[in-house]
This record gives structure tokens, C-alpha cells and sequence, in this order.
């Protein structure tokens, strides 16, 4: 199968800015309870949601300003690496089983920079013209696709900048103290503790060295900056980044039966909602797939629907990136990319999870990037067994994939089995495929139906299943929509 508040105190708030003292996926710890939000209904909401398309629509404005991500550093600059050596990875390291999301990466200790005061005695400072001050340390994972480290963040000073790059030449990420505290406060208010918020994952980078580039403001000292890297995540497959992405050895890997989305334009506005995630948890990371979510009011909130066995926790959600137009440039392109195609860092907060209808909704603390759907949504009761609908999903995390079929009836489902039930008893829709199909890595992603015309309406979200291309009668299994909005889900998108 493929599905398989704390509030923020005043040491919290200022978590990085200044120092406070003192299936073959890991089992996650205990979920945190979700935030209960205010249960206000929005005036006029009666069984579904409007999609809503931003396509010629002014860009959301960024809350925070973007930190250039071009390195500071001196081109003589003294970069120490630490060298890991190669992973002796298992064989099968890349877990595509159906009932678990699909396993990409896998832990290891960083020792020699595991405390603070280690990682920085390891660093050359810089002093520029300007009175900025940079230093970077190049991490080294022998035989690694990508690399994400893992930072325990203890305090940065107002200002300073974090950059991620991997080979020279590849694009870089940056990240400001600011943004991190912006970030780290929407975790904690998602259920994650101010201790474990400390632990930042960065973005992926291309191939086995990955370089961490920091910068201080003219004023700040390197006294103020507490940081270590204590693990990082080794790719055994890339999610690269957005330049790059046309290399990414997943694009391919789905069965010859799939159908690529760029070959029905009918379904361009669904695809445009649909994005790639990948997240970390204990140092192994993961892929899956998402939807992002409208709301009664369309007030561009980038709530994101996916599974709850890809993420139900507050640590996973902080991990998240986000991968949109992850899909072939034209029909049957691959593995040509399309050009928007766009990495969005930043992690997400947990608003939602049940396990019981496998469905969790996060809010991504970075805007998505223009041009994204808001999918609208379908809660009512007339989706029924033979009712039509349409996947979209990223199978074994390739290029996007679309899928055709009806709903067969309802079922309830636990990590291993489903069982058949009633409208009223079952938890999850059974669908069969006529055309398409999912595959590991389409964990969490969609379904839609038609309703009133041409919109489509989301009405699950994949749990998983025995489709295949080699068993194409193979049943699938998606929460009931309706079910998780009623559950919770509702209170998040009718505020």
C-alpha cells in the first residue's frame, strides 16, 4: 500500500536571535495535540469551497524580506570540511513500498560539529569592506545524491544570514535570523516545542558536499552565534533544486502506465495546486505528495492537505519543502522540466492530523510560489460509488501523473488493511482506475470530482492501495474529504 499550543514564551520568541541558556520510516514520536482554531463559520459556506486561481493575480507579499542568496565569500577563503567519508548504506535504502512514503534519505551523526563550541572552532572568519564578517564549513557525505543538514540553532544576531549550496556553480538558499524566528515561532504554535524547534533542517543540496555559509552583520560578533550540526540527511536519490531539476534521477522512475499531466490541459488548474514534499524526521527524509487548500474567504492562507502517515507530527511538518510545477515542460517532454518549477523552503506548521481518514493539513510557513491553485474543496453528500474523479500526484516522486476513475465504494483502513463499509461506517472512498494509477510517492495526494459544470472539487486524499501498472484492477484508498472536515479540518478553512 502507498499510504502507507504550546504558546510561545518570551526564551521562545527570541529562540535564534538571542541565546535563552541552558513501514522502514522511523516511528515518529507522539503526535502533539493540534491547535484548535476558532470555529467561526465564514457566511455563505454550505458544501464546498471555490477553487481559486492566481494566474494574473498581484503575488502575495512576502512578510519578511528575502536575503540574497549570493555567497559573500572571499574567493581565497579558507572553507575546513568535514569529511564523513562513504555511507554504507543499505541496498534498498529507497523505500517505494505502498502503506509508507517513499523513504529518500537516511541519517548521520556529524560528531565533529555536534556542539556548538566545535563547530566553531572549525570556522576562518572573514571581515569585508562593509564590516560584514563570513565564514562557511563545507559538510562531505561520501556517495550522497543530495544532502540536508540538520542545525540546532541556539542564537543568531539580528541580521546574520544562513547559506546552503552544494557543488560550485549550483544555486544557493538563504535564509535570514529573521525568517528562522518567524518560522520557528509558527512550529512552536503548531504543537512543536520551543526545545525542539531549536532543530532546523535545511534545504536539500545537490550532490555529497554540501556548503553552510554564514554571515554577521557589521557590529555582530562570532561570540553571538551558537550553531551545530549535529547529523545531517544523505540522499540515496536527489531531490535537487529548482535550476537543476531536470536532473533529478526520480523524473522516469514512475510505471510506463502513467499518464502525464501535460497531456491533459484540462487538468492544468488541479496540477498547478499540486505540490512534491519532502520532509525529515531523526535524519531520514521522505517524499510525498500535497494539495494546496482554498478557503471560504480566498484569502490565499497556504493551507496544504496530504496524509497523515506521511506526516502527523509537528517535527515532520518543520521539514517540509515544498516542490510546485513539478511536472514535464509539454506532453510527454520528460524529463524535460517545466520552467516554473520552484523549490519553496521554510518548513509548515501542524493545523490538523487523524489516522483515522489519513488525512493531515498543514499551513506552510512560506508563500507558494504565483500562479498556484487554491484547490476548492467538496464536502457534501453526493459523491457516491460510481461517481467519476481524477488524480494528480508525483508517482515514485516523478514528474507529475494523472490518473482516471470511480469511486467503488467505501472502506476502513488501518496501517496494513482495509476493510469494506458503509456510507455511513466507512472512513475512506475505494476507488478503481480505468486509466492511470499511484504509486509510492503518491501518498497524500488528491483526488477530485466534477460538480456544477467543469470545476473539480477535491473529495480525498490517498491512503493507498494495490493499484499498480502491473495490477491495474488493483483497488485504492483515499480518506473521505468530507469526513476530515467535519473532523477538524473545517474550523481551519472556514475562519
Amino acid at each position: 500500500m502507498k499510504h502507507l499550543h504550546a504558546l510561545w514564551t518570551a526564551c521562545a520568541a527570541s529562540l535564534i536571535l538571542s541565546a535563552c541558556g541552558g513501514s522502514d520510516s522511523p516511528a515518529p514520536p507522539a503526535p502533539a495535540p493540534a491547535p484548535t482554531p476558532a470555529p467561526a463559520p465564514a457566511p455563505g459556506v454550505t458544501d464546498r469551497i471555490e477553487p481559486l486561481d492566481t494566474a494574473g493575480l498581484k503575488q502575495a507579499a512576502a512578510t519578511l524580506a528575502e536575503p540574497s542568496p549570493t555567497s559573500r565569500l572571499p574567493a581565497d577563503a579558507v572553507v575546513p570540511q568535514i569529511v564523513l567519508g562513504p555511507f554504507q548504506a543499505p541496498k534498498q535504502a529507497v523505500v517505494a513500498a505502498k502503506g509508507a512514503p517513499l523513504q529518500i534519505g537516511l541519517a548521520r551523526a556529524v560528531d565533529a560539529t555536534a556542539q556548538a563550541p566545535a563547530l566553531a572552532a572549525q570556522l576562518r572568519w572573514r571581515r569585508l569592506a562593509d564590516g560584514t564578517q563570513v565564514a562557511a564549513l563545507a559538510f562531505s557525505s561520501g556517495g550522497a545524491k543530495a544532502i540536508r543538514l540538520g542545525l540546532q540553532v541556539l542564537q543568531l544576531p539580528a541580521g546574520a544570514v544562513l547559506r546552503f549550496y552544494g557543488a560550485a556553480g549550483s544555486p544557493a538558499v538563504a535564509w535570514s535570523a529573521e525568517q528562522l524566528a518567524a518560522w520557528q515561532r509558527a512550529n512552536v504554535q503548531g504543537g512543536q516545542s520551543p526545545e525542539a524547534a531549536r532543530t532546523v533542517w535545511g534545504p536539500d543540496t545537490a550532490g555529497p558536499l554540501s556548503t553552510l555559509e554564514l554571515q554577521l552583520p557589521p557590529g555582530a560578533t562570532p561570540a553571538e552565534l551558537q550553531l551545530a550540526v549535529p547529523q545531517l540527511s544523505h540522499f540515496t536519490q536527489t531531490v535537487e533544486q529548482a535550476a537543476a531539476l531536470a536532473q533529478d534521477p526520480n523524473i522516469g522512475r514512475a510505471g510506463a502506465c502513467t499518464l502525464d499531466v501535460m497531456c491533459s490541459p484540462q487538468l492544468d488548474a488541479e496540477s498547478r495546486s499540486v505540490a512534491r514534499i519532502v520532509f525529515t524526521e531523526a535524519g531520514s527524509s521522505f517524499l510525498c505528495t500535497g494539495t494546496l487548500l482554498n478557503d471560504a474567504r480566498g484569502s490565499r492562507t497556504p493551507n496544504f492537505l496530504t496524509a497523515a502517515h506521511c506526516i502527523s507530527n509537528a517535527d515532520g511538518a518543520a521539514s517540509v519543502i515544498s516542490y510546485w510545477f513539478f511536472r514535464a515542460a509539454s506532453c510527454n517532454a520528460s524529463p524535460a522540466l517545466d520552467p516554473a518549477a520552484v523549490q519553496v523552503t521554510g518548513g509548515a506548521r501542524l493545523l490538523f492530523t487523524d489516522s483515522g481518514v489519513d488525512s493531515t493539513l498543514l499551513q506552510l510557513n512560506a508563500q507558494p510560489p504565483a500562479n498556484v491553485v487554491y484547490a476548492g474543496s467538496y464536502f457534501g453528500s453526493s459523491v457516491a460509488p460510481g461517481t467519476g474523479i481524477v488524480g494528480v500526484s508525483n508517482p515514485s516522486g516523478d514528474l507529475q501523473k494523472y490518473s482516471v476513475g470511480n469511486i467503488a465504494g467505501y472502506a476502513n483502513c488501518d496501517s496494513s488493511t482495509c476493510a469494506g463499509a458503509t456510507v455511513d461506517s466507512g472512513s475512506m472512498w475505494q476507488v478503481g482506475w480505468t486509466q492511470g494509477t499511484t504509486e509510492g510517492g503518491s501518498s497524500g495526494s488528491a483526488i477530485w470530482t466534477q460538480l456544477g459544470g467543469s470545476t473539480r472539487y477535491v473529495v480525498g486524499a490517498l491512503h493507498g492501495g494495490s493499484a499498480s501498472c502491473q495490477n491495474p484492477r488493483g483497488a485504492d484508498f483515499f480518506g473521505r474529504f468530507d469526513r476530515a472536515y467535519y473532523r477538524g479540518i473545517g474550523s481551519w478553512l472556514t475562519r
